[in-house]
């Protein structure tokens, strides 16, 4: 979320949500130097990832309140912890429970843009403790993940995490002790986020077909280990400038990009219009002078008269 030159000097000399996570990933050295003006924030002005986020953050609103049915404003402030001065935090969104925006709201809204193939489990534990973090500045009890992908939009709740909230506290008090006191911390193990996990482990023992092919499998295991090494050894074997490479009902192609797949059957049909009959490369083969000089060919030194002699048999 863009915040002003006004909330970002608040920030300055505090912790905020992102610090916390920082905090919890071990990245204490680093961001001490920071807090204590040694060394200046990373510039995020040209980082893609960001710039993406911010130029999409105005869409968010729109998509949780059609997704949840709830008002979803921007948070304008940044709020500061009724006891500790330190922590502070500026939520994206703030989410009313109730129909309207009257009266204080009580749901974090924390917007993200993801443009790779992280599941939304994974993206709640790698946000996990910023959120918790701003349940602690706020006092609010729960939150909502959104998340925008090129592909579509979608929310996580989350709830505030009592244990969890005082495993951070504690940790942020431990570095804050470092920042107050002017003595450079190590860097320490990540405290991971609890998994979250989205799919059951089923066994499927009970179930007959599932348990008979599974059975096949690995039975033939080693059967399948040699198809699969044969197939990577036949794409090994492809000539460097060839687009389909067949024999034995089997053909390798390779696609514009350089990929190679391997099918069973016969290639399409017009490829096979232009096929050439595959020869070894002549250049690579020894001269005849090469091989009498090796001594290759000599033959065996017996002959029909020595002892131990050998006879065609007619």
């Amino acid at each position: 979320m863009t915040i002003s030159n006004e909330q970002r000097a608040l920030r300055a000399g505090r912790v905020g949500s992102s610090d916390a996570a920082r905090i919890m990933a071990g990245d204490w050295p680093a961001l001490w130097r920071e807090k204590t003006g040694r060394a200046e924030p990373a510039n995020l002005d040209y980082l893609p990832a960001v710039q993406i986020g911010i130029a999409t953050e105005h869409l968010h609103p729109r998509f949780v309140a059609r997704a949840t049915g709830l008002s979803c404003v921007a948070a304008d402030a940044t709020a500061v912890h009724p006891y500790f001065d330190w922590m502070v935090a500026h939520p994206d969104f703030f989410a009313w429970e109730r129909e309207g925006t009257e009266g204080t709201p009580d749901i974090i809204v924390e917007a993200k843009f993801s443009s790779g193939f992280q599941p939304n489990a994974a993206l709640v534990e790698r946000y996990w403790w910023q959120l918790q973090h701003q349940f602690l500045v706020t006092g609010m009890e729960r939150g909502l993940l959104s998340i925008l992908r090129p592909t579509g939009h979608e929310v996580e709740p989350i709830e505030r995490s009592p244990s969890d909230g005082v495993r951070l506290l504690d940790t942020l008090e431990a570095f804050w002790w470092h920042v107050v006191n002017d003595v450079e911390p190590t860097g320490k193990q990540p405290v991971d986020a609890p998994r979250r996990e989205e799919l059951r482990v089923v066994d499927m023992g009970r179930h007959n077909r599932f348990a008979a092919l599974a059975a096949a499998l690995a039975g033939q295991r080693h059967t399948v280990r040699t198809v699969r090494q044969a197939e990577t050894a036949l794409k090994a074997l492809m000539p460097g400038d060839a687009r389909i490479a067949f024999a034995n009902g089997v053909y390798v192609s390779r696609d514009r990009d350089g990929r190679l797949s391997l099918r069973y059957g016969v290639p399409p049909r017009r490829a096979l219009d232009g096929a050439e009959v595959w020869m070894p490369d002549q250049s690579l083969a020894p001269s005849l002078e090469a091989v009498l000089a090796a001594g290759w060919g000599e033959g065996n030194a017996r002959t029909c008269e020595e002892k131990d002699s050998f006879r065609w048999a007619v």
